[in-house]
């Protein structure tokens, strides 16, 4: 299964994690995995471009850190949940998304 946690402080999303294999079919017909490495590594790249930094740790994992709270870059992340969201309605075997809030603003 594709774990996928997102985290904000407040209203802004400040980093996200994606981990796992979908294990849908067979590495190279695993139409879950492309999905939602294409979307994943789309997001990683743009927001890197704004100053977030990015992490593949593996071949099965990413991380992206310190979002910026520009307009810009938390919608591409609000974007990429929503994404993430509708494919785990459509494969809810194969993906989770997680949120974790800290409403600890200070």
């Amino acid at each position: 299964m594709i774990k996928c946690v997102f985290r904000k402080r407040g209203e802004y999303f400040t980093e996200f994690e994606i981990f796992g294999h979908a294990n849908y079919d067979e590495k190279g017909k695993d139409i879950v995995c492309a999905a939602v490495s294409t979307v994943s590594q789309h997001t990683a790249r743009a927001l890197q471009k704004e100053g977030a930094h990015v992490e593949i740790i593996n071949t099965g994992k990413l991380r992206v850190e310190r979002i910026a709270q520009s307009e810009v870059s938390q919608r591409f992340v609000a974007e990429l949940v929503e994404t993430l969201l509708d494919l785990s309605e459509q494969y809810p075997k194969y993906i989770r998304v997680n949120m974790e809030v800290n409403d600890d603003v200070h």
